[in-house]
């Protein structure tokens, strides 16, 4: 009895594999066709409208999708140790944490380089938060739906938890030796599948959980100015800035270069003074030979006499 029931409910199990598979694959496609309604590839989608025209909520869009946020900015202070402080502060506070951090130059021209990971229910408001916190020069965001990915690895792991406990029962009933061999050899293939599709799941629920920001942190003398607008005149005001700003840094960075090379323009100006000297007392010494060639009396040249 329990040979004939063998291998009955191996081909149980590999019915159950193929149809764990094609299951895998409606779930995919469906996921697909329902991320294509609400979200595209690079971020929210434009054509969710609301019916009177105005833009449409994705709050519950985001809280049903499976969506990766990341956001890159650029930020500028005249104040960097504070700046600085209080980003990781505000990092804390949001419930976030710092992945890496990196810092390079010197005092007066410091830049920092953050990877921040923030809980996705606070990212709009982080987000917000370092525009108040910094001159802001450069941001951008977007967003990844991995609704599909994300939905094809939970299918394929219920299919395989169910094979593993199929073939955890059939491994209890093999009594042939190359049976139990087959049996073992694929569980553990079943059981490398789960971890990895496991560790897959994990690393999506990290990226979805926690959105990613990358911030750069500059410290500077002046404050880049942006514009306030699209139009010319916050065009002009933008130049006007932007020209005013770069006459008072050549100015400073003229004074700061005779500081730093004081003992040169210390010996140029000795040179220089030298110069003046030695072509004034040569112009005074020309001056002096024509004056007297001038005073001397003209004296009439000889006439030869004639024979």
């Amino acid at each position: 009895m329990k040979k004939r029931l063998f291998p009955l409910l191996l081909a149980l199990l590999f019915t159950l594999s193929a149809c764990g598979g094609a299951g895998s694959g409606d779930a995919s496609s469906a996921s697909a066709a329902a991320g294509d309604m609400s979200m595209d590839t690079n971020g929210w989608a434009e054509s969710a409208d609301t019916a009177d025209g105005g833009s449409a909520d994705f709050s519950a869009v985001r809280q049903n999708a499976k969506l990766i946020l990341r956001a890159d900015l650029t930020l500028e202070t005249q104040d960097f140790d504070a700046a600085s402080a209080d980003l990781e502060k505000l990092t804390a506070e949001t419930g976030g944490y710092i992945e890496s951090s990196s810092l390079s130059g010197d005092k007066g021209s410091r830049s920092a380089y953050y990877t921040l990971r923030i809980p996705q229910e606070k990212f709009e408001t982080f987000y917000a938060q370092l525009g108040d916190r910094a001159h802001v020069v450069y941001s951008s965001r977007s967003s990844e739906d991995i609704t599909e990915q994300y939905t094809d690895i939970e299918t394929r792991l219920a299919t395989l938890q169910t094979k593993h406990e199929r073939l955890l029962a059939l491994l209890d009933q093999a009594g042939k030796m190359e049976d139990i061999i087959s049996l073992e050899n694929a569980l553990a293939d079943c059981e490398y599948e789960i971890d990895s599709l496991t560790g897959s799941k994990r690393h999506y629920d990290d990226l979805v959980g926690f959105s990613t920001f990358s911030v750069t942190l500059d410290e500077v003398q002046t404050l880049t100015a942006t514009p306030e607008g699209s139009g010319f005149g916050a065009q002009l005001t933008q130049a006007a800035k932007t020209g005013t700003r770069g006459l008072v840094d050549s100015v400073r960075a003229l004074i700061l270069g005779i500081v730093m090379f004081w003992p040169v323009v210390l010996l140029l100006a000795a040179g220089g003074g030298a110069a003046v000297v030695i072509t004034k007392k040569r112009r005074k010494k020309r001056e002096a030979e024509w004056a007297a060639q001038a005073a001397q009396p003209l004296v009439p040249p000889e006439k030869d006499e004639k024979k």
